[in-house]
């Protein structure tokens, strides 16, 4: 991936949702993940027409998924980091203890599935799978 489409792919994520988009975003995009690029993409500009703050949720258990699958130290480690970073953005949006702890067990579950898919279906799987683990999670909510 060129510098300038991971430039652009960033802006656009800022653009349409914010900082908060923008930093998850920013995880994928520097480990040059192009092809699981696409469905954040689709979550944040979802989310712009829509203004549905929930679509967060899968938007970071994707990224968490496909960072996870790439990262060095492991599939547990790289997912545990940015789960621990979606927790701390929404900490720092002030959502409730309560549903803070039911996002983070929603989280650790998906990111299990995703992990399960991976090893049986393959990358693009895996991270479909945590998605949809975290989407079906927001009805919890």
């Amino acid at each position: 991936m060129t510098y300038a489409l991971g430039a652009a792919l960033l802006a656009s994520s800022y653009w349409l949702g914010g900082w908060y988009w923008c930093l998850l975003y920013a995880a994928v995009v520097f480990q040059r993940c192009v092809p699981a690029l696409a469905v954040p993409l689709f979550l944040v500009a979802l989310f712009a027409i829509t203004g549905d703050r929930r679509l967060f949720f899968p938007f970071a258990l994707y990224q968490a998924t496909v960072f996870g699958q790439n990262w060095r130290g492991g599939f547990a480690a790289g997912s545990s980091l940015i789960i621990t970073l979606f927790t701390l953005i929404r900490i720092e949006q002030e959502a409730s203890f309560r549903v803070i702890a039911v996002e983070l067990i929603v989280a650790v579950i998906a990111a299990f599935a995703g992990w399960v898919a991976t090893r049986r279906f393959g990358p693009v799987a895996g991270a479909i799978t945590a998605s949809v683990v975290a989407l079906a999670g927001l009805q919890v909510n």
